[in-house]
Order: C-alpha cells, then structure tokens, then sequence
C-alpha cells in the first residue's frame, strides 16, 4: 500500500521502538500491516496528512472498517508530462487551445477492505490508539501537533453484539481448590499459581523466562502488555517458588522459556490456553461452568480476592497492570464481592 515518506518514516520509528520494547515479530508484523492500511485510507481517501487525523476522521475511519469499502488511489494525467512531446504539445495547445489537452485524472484500485468483526475492529483501532500515544510521548516536549490522541474516545465506542457481551466467568475459590486438587504434574501447578495469584494475562504467561524470576527476592521481573517492566512481588511467593524450585529441578532446566515446546520456542497463546482448558475439564467433567471458565477466569479471580483483602483499587489496578481503574474494576465481582461483605457482617 502507498503512503507517504514521512508518514513511513514515523511507522519505522515506531517498530524499532516496539522492538526494543522486545515486542513480538509476529505483533510488530501486525502493527505494519494495521497502519500501512490506515496510512493509506487517510492519504488516498480523506487527502490527509496523519498530523490533521481528530476524532470525526478516526469515527469515518471505524465506520470504513465495518462496512467495508474500496480505498482508490488518483493519478492525475497531462500530456505535457511524457517529455519527448513537450514542444509539441505546447505548440499544439497554442493553436488548438489548451481544452483540448487539459489534465485528466485517473484512478485504479488500491486495496478493497471486507467488513471487520466488532472484535478485529477493536484490535484495528487498539494499533492505532499506541501509535498516537507514541506519537503523543515524542512530540511532547516540541510541538503540540499530537497532544491528543484521537483514537482513545472512538475505542471504547464501538458496543458488542449482544453474543459477544457475556462477562468472563468468575473462578470460585472453591472451583480453584478442585481444579488444583485434581493437578497432579508440577509444571501444570505453576500455570495455576501464575494465573490465579499473579493475575497474569495469556500472552505474558507464554512469554516467561526463567531469568525473570529471582529466587534469593521472591519477585518476578518481565514484561507486561505494552512493554512496560514490571517487578511483580506475587501473592504465595513462597508456594509458587517451591512449585517453580520442584519444576526447574525436575527438568534439570537448561530451557530459555519456562513454558517451551520441543523445538525450544515459548508456547503460543492458542496452545496454552488448550493446556489451561484441559486442566479445567480434567477437574470439573461434563459440567457446565467448565465449558465457561477460561485463563481469563483466573485474572478476574486475582483481582477480586486481592480487592478483598487490600480493600484498595489502585493497588489491585496496578498489580494486574491496567492503565485505568476502570478496567480493574470490570474485573472486580459484584456478586463474590456482596457474598464476601455479608459473613463480615
């Protein structure tokens, strides 16, 4: 897709800054493909440079990627322009009039977009939104061409369809006892603890290294969603340091991921959370609620027992990482919440 120099030279600013945040390959991949496509849409459909885009362009741009649409792109064509005809042309335009031989513009198709999911509009307009905020951070201190970003507001407006609006299921304390009962292998039992007492996402539990724990402190040191290095100083360090102790030692570890495959890669997401899901119905068989509960389930837990005992939002919001004490309180159950309140009283 076309774009702009200077907009190609902001787009590779911004993946070597992603890859010296040790972001993926396959995620900075994606991020290429996202902005070489919105790059495109502004420049050939809106006639925009990226320092005009606000709010109204980023709604056209969210309402483009639903419906769907063609992208062209404008070749303006004048006789003039083939060189070896200069003279002649000029001479002819003097006697014949300039009419005649006026410029022409033509267009021919540049990319044709199928109408996006609600989910891959969110994870579109997700790319966008961290480039504006990229954007936002380097500009800061000399100009004020991106001291908003236009993204933010547009993001949290796009609503799920009433199938996809289903809460993630609550993990019971009681749930989370027979599933760890029933689990048996050490390396199964560290997947349990990192989700249900460190809250961590799928993506960061995949992407664990054994150097990100540090045995002498009980903390974990790694990298959260974003980037952003977190030291973690996890709850029962001294169960999930026992577990990690009994797991390295098994496997006599000279493995670079905590959780690798035979090819010594970190497994992906999709694989690890089959793993997870297998755990569960290996615990709770034929029963409804393990059709319902996922790795998720377990961060969800995280938080709302950690808000039970602390009492305190901004400490569970930065525990399980989130940028805004609005996300950790989605996360927070009402109904465990109220049940817990009660037996205080």
């Amino acid at each position: 897709m076309d774009t702009d120099h200077s907009q190609n030279i902001l787009l590779e600013n911004y993946l070597s800054n992603l890859r010296r945040l040790n972001k993926s390959e396959h995620t900075i991949k994606n991020y290429r493909a996202d902005l070489l496509k919105f790059f495109s849409w502004i420049e050939h459909d809106q006639k925009l440079k990226i320092e005009k885009v606000n709010g109204d362009i980023i709604g056209k741009y969210k309402e483009f990627l639903g419906n769907g649409g063609n992208v062209y792109k404008e070749i303006i064509r004048n006789p003039e322009s083939n060189g070896t005809g200069i003279f002649i042309f000029s001479w002819l335009k003097f006697w014949i009039g300039k009419a005649v031989f006026s410029k022409r513009t033509e267009k021919y198709l540049l990319f044709f977009q199928n109408a996006m999911s609600v989910s891959s509009r969110r994870r579109h307009l997700s790319s966008l939104k961290n480039f504006f905020e990229y954007l936002k951070e380097i500009h800061e201190d000399t100009s004020d061409k991106f001291s908003k970003n236009p993204v933010k507001s547009k993001i949290h407006a796009i609503t799920l369809k009433e199938v996809d609006v289903t809460p993630t299921t609550m993990l019971s304390r009681e749930d989370f006892k027979l599933i760890e009962e029933k689990t048996f292998r050490t390396s199964e039992r560290v997947i349990l603890y990192l989700l249900y007492y460190g809250g961590l996402r799928l993506s960061e539990l995949c992407e664990l290294k054994i150097a990100n724990f540090d045995f002498q402190s009980r903390t974990m040191t790694f990298n959260r969603k974003g980037g952003y290095v977190h030291t973690l100083v996890i709850q029962k360090d001294e169960l999930i340091f026992k577990n990690l102790k009994h797991y390295i030692g098994e496997n006599e570890f000279n493995k670079i991921f905590l959780f690798q495959t035979k090819s010594g890669k970190a497994y992906s997401p999709k694989a690890m959370y089959n793993k997870i899901i297998k755990i569960i119905e290996r615990a709770i068989p034929n029963n409804e609620i393990s059709t319902r509960i996922t790795p998720h389930s377990f961060r969800k837990a995280c938080a709302t027992e950690l808000y039970i005992k602390s009492k305190d939002l901004l400490y569970v919001r930065d525990y399980l990482n989130h940028k805004d004490a609005k996300i950790t309180q989605t996360y927070i159950d009402k109904r465990t919440l109220s049940l817990k309140t009660r037996r205080y009283h």
